[in-house]
C-alpha cells in the first residue's frame, strides 16, 4: 500500500521555486531591528540565531530553541545580543540578554539587554533600567496587520552561519503551505525561502515589510528540496495574551506591539480539547492530527494527552495516518476482522487487521496480539517507522547514553533521532518508558513534516 501521508496528513502543497524581482528595502527599521544573537554553553561552544526588536523598550522576540541549552532545555548562562546600524555593517556584540520569558512548546522567547558587555564578554555596570533600554533607541517593526496568502512573497532576514558573510542575509520565497491550529487561526507557514541554521528567530516579512512569523525550523534532508517554518502572529499574539494572563506581560505592551492587528483573535476557539489548549505540550501535533481526522478525544471531550496507549489505540492512529482522510473509518469490518486469538470484531480489529495483512504487525510468539497492553516507546517506534517504511540506519554510535548498541531497536531509535521526530534532546531516552498520546502525536506529527521533504 502506497503510503500518502505527505498529501493526506499534511496537506502541504509542495510548490515549485517561485522567482521574485529584488527591490530595495524601503524602511531602515526592516533591517536595523534584526539583530544577531550568540549564546556559549557551558563547554564554551558559541552558536548563534536571530532576533528583532519588537518594542521602544528594547524588547527583542527569537526562536526559544535560540537561546536554550538543548542539555538542560534551559536558557544559557551567557546570551548575547548584537546589533546593526545598517545593512553594510557588521553587528556589534554590545549587550548580555537577559529572559524574559520562553516557551519551549511553541518555541518563542521574549528576551532584552540587561548588561552592557565589555571586550572580554563579562558583563559590566548595573543593569539596564527600562528608561536606559528606551534611550538606546533601539530600531522596532510592526507586525502585519493581515494573513498572508499562498504563493505571497515573503523575505527571511538574519544571520545564517551558512552565508559565510559578517553582514545581515536577506532571501525570498514565497508562502508555500499552511499548518492549522484550528480552522480560524494558522500555526505556522511553510515557504521556500532559503533558510540556514543562524536563521532561526529572526523576521519573515512580507512584500510591504511588516512581519508576518518568526522563523523556527528547517528542512534539510531529502531530494524534495529545503522547506522552512514561519510560526505564524496569530500563535505570537495568543501566546502574548497568556503572558498577560501570567502577568508577565501587560496589555497595553501587547496592543502597543501589535496595533490592534490581532484583537479579534481574543474570542476565537483556541481549545483543541477540554484537556488540550495553545500552551499544552505537543498542541501543535494534536491540533493538526485532530484536524485530519487522525486522532480524537474522548467521550467527555478530552484528550488526555499525559495517558499511555495500548498497542489497539496505537494501531488505530497509525492506519488512520497512512490512509487518506477517512479511509480508516471506512474500513470493511467482515474482512478485517477475527485476524489473531484474540482480536475478533471490537472496534479496533480493523486496524490491527489491516496492519497484519500489510505485514507491518505480526504477534507474540503464542499468536496472540495483546491489543490491551500497554507500549512503551521502542516498540512504538518500531511500529510508526515500518509502516511509513522508512529506511533504517546503520547505528555508528550509542543515540542515547541509555540506548546501548547490538538492541534490537538501536536501529529504529538511531533512524528516528536522524530524522528528527523524537521529542528527547538530552542524553537520555527512556527505551522502557511508555509512549503517551501526546508523544506519539509528536512523533507522527513530525514524521509528516519530514517525508514531505523526501518530495514523494
Amino acid at each position: 500500500m502506497k503510503k500518502i501521508i505527505t498529501k493526506v496528513l499534511l496537506g502541504l502543497s509542495m510548490l515549485s521555486m517561485m522567482s521574485s524581482t529584488a527591490s530595495a528595502i524601503t524602511f531602515p527599521e526592516t533591517v536595523n531591528s534584526v539583530v544577531l544573537i550568540q549564546t556559549q554553553e557551558a563547554n564554551g561552544d558559541f552558536y548563534r540565531g536571530s532576533g528583532f526588536t519588537i518594542s521602544n523598550d528594547a524588547i527583542i522576540i527569537t526562536a526559544a530553541h535560540v537561546i536554550i541549552n538543548p542539555t538542560t532545555n534551559k536558557p544559557n548562562n551567557h546570551i548575547e545580543i548584537c546589533t546593526i546600524e545598517s545593512e553594510y555593517s557588521e553587528p556589534w556584540c554590545y549587550f548580555l540578554a537577559g529572559v524574559l520569558t520562553y516557551d519551549t512548546d511553541l518555541d518563542l522567547a521574549l528576551i532584552y539587554p540587561e548588561y552592557v558587555m565589555d571586550s572580554n564578554r563579562k558583563k559590566t555596570g548595573e543593569k539596564i533600567t527600562v528608561e536606559q533600554a528606551q534611550a538606546l533607541k533601539l530600531p522596532y517593526v510592526d507586525f502585519a496587520d493581515t494573513k498572508p496568502h499562498l504563493s505571497d512573497e515573503l523575505s527571511i532576514l538574519g544571520f545564517p552561519q551558512a552565508a559565510m558573510s559578517p553582514t545581515i542575509t536577506l532571501t525570498k520565497g514565497a508562502v508555500s503551505s499552511f499548518i492549522p491550529l484550528n480552522k480560524d487561526i494558522t500555526w505556522a507557514y511553510t515557504t521556500d525561502a532559503t533558510i540556514n541554521p543562524g536563521n532561526s528567530g529572526g523576521p519573515a516579512y512580507d512584500k510591504n515589510e511588516k512581519v508576518v512569523g518568526i522563523v523556527s525550523a528547517v528542512s534539510t534532508t531529502g531530494v524534495g528540496g529545503n522547506y522552512g517554518y514561519v510560526i505564524s502572529n496569530e500563535i505570537v499574539y495568543l501566546w502574548f495574551l497568556d503572558l498577560v494572563d501570567q502577568k508577565t506581560l501587560n496589555k497595553t505592551f501587547v496592543d502597543q506591539v501589535f496595533s490592534n492587528d490581532y484583537q479579534s483573535l481574543d474570542n476565537q476557539e483556541t481549545q483543541i480539547f477540554t484537556d488540550v489548549d495553545l500552551t499544552t505540550k505537543n498542541a501543535e501535533a494534536i491540533s493538526y492530527l485532530k484536524s485530519v481526522d487522525i486522532i480524537s478525544g474522548y467521550s467527555d471531550g478530552s484528550f488526555k494527552p499525559s495517558n499511555p496507549l495500548n498497542r489497539a489505540e496505537l494501531l488505530k492512529i497509525l492506519v488512520n495516518g497512512a490512509l487518506p482522510v477517512g479511509e480508516g473509518e471506512k474500513l470493511d469490518t467482515k474482512k478485517y476482522s477475527n485476524c489473531f486469538p484474540d482480536v475478533k470484531e471490537e472496534w479496533f480489529a480493523k486496524y490491527v487487521c489491516l496492519a497484519k495483512e500489510e505485514g507491518w504487525i505480526s504477534g507474540y510468539p503464542d499468536g496472540t496480539f495483546k491489543p490491551a497492553n500497554n507500549i512503551n516507546k521502542v516498540e512504538a517506534m518500531k511500529m510508526l517507522l515500518e509502516i511509513f517504511e522508512i529506511p533504517l540506519s546503520t547505528p555508528k554510535a550509542k543515540p542515547f547514553s541509555d540506548v546501548n548498541m547490538g538492541e534490537w531497536f538501536t536501529k529504529y531509535i538511531d533512524t528516528a533521532k536522524t530524522i528528527g521526530i523524537l521529542e528527547e534532546t538530552g542524553k537520555i531516552y527512556g527505551p522502557g518508558a511508555l509512549i503517551t498520546r501526546g508523544g506519539i502525536s509528536e512523533s507522527l506529527y513530525r514524521l509528516a513534516l519530514y517525508i514531505n521533504t523526501l518530495g514523494e
